[in-house]
């Protein structure tokens, strides 16, 4: 049940930020070619352009807490005993998980908010409620991720790397953002 999860989450991920990626890379020639060779452009091209990418680097720091890329301290965990590793691997993961868990429920508030006020973005011309989505789905997508982290370390609780725990314990077909 697991691995189908995060291999759904994977394919998703993927799909998303390919997808976003070749509209801004499209958006970005278009200006490009319109300025000139044309003189001229689209006003919400740039607006669009930068939206795309911004919500496919959101869709890849999701992956990157999937794959353990964000920063953390590599150190003190080998320095210290298993018991206390565990206690830094729940302290660590739990609050990146009640954060995110905060983040999401201000968001949905923020996004309702947006909504009935009927904000526009400047640049797209339509309601701004709708370039703010992606902001829950993201949160959203991270206490899920931060969720299934948790749940592994109740199997391995001193793991050194909890990600990679998470990929093994699951039997992940996507390693690090690689397809076996």
């Amino acid at each position: 049940m697991l691995r189908k999860l995060d291999d759904v989450l994977c394919v998703i991920e993927d799909w998303i930020m390919v997808g976003l990626f070749i509209a801004g890379l499209v958006m970005a020639f278009l200006q490009v070619v319109l300025r000139y060779l044309f003189n001229t452009g689209i006003h919400w091209l740039e607006a669009g352009l930068v939206t795309a990418l911004i919500w496919a680097m959101l869709f890849g720091a999701v992956r990157a807490v999937r794959d353990g890329f964000h920063p953390r301290v590599d150190l003190l965990p080998s320095l210290v005993s298993p018991k206390v590793r565990a206690v830094l691997n729940f302290m660590a993961i739990g609050s990146a998980f009640l954060l995110s868990s905060y983040v999401l429920i201000d968001s949905v508030f923020y996004a309702k908010f947006l909504n009935m006020i009927n904000a526009l973005h400047p640049e797209l011309g339509i309601k701004l409620f709708y370039p703010f989505l992606i902001i829950p789905v993201i949160t959203v997508l991270m206490t899920l991720r931060y969720g299934l982290l948790i749940y592994t370390l109740f199997y391995k609780p001193d793991a050194h790397a909890p990600e990679d725990q998470f990929r093994d314990h699951i039997g992940a077909k996507y390693q690090k953002g690689i397809v076996e």
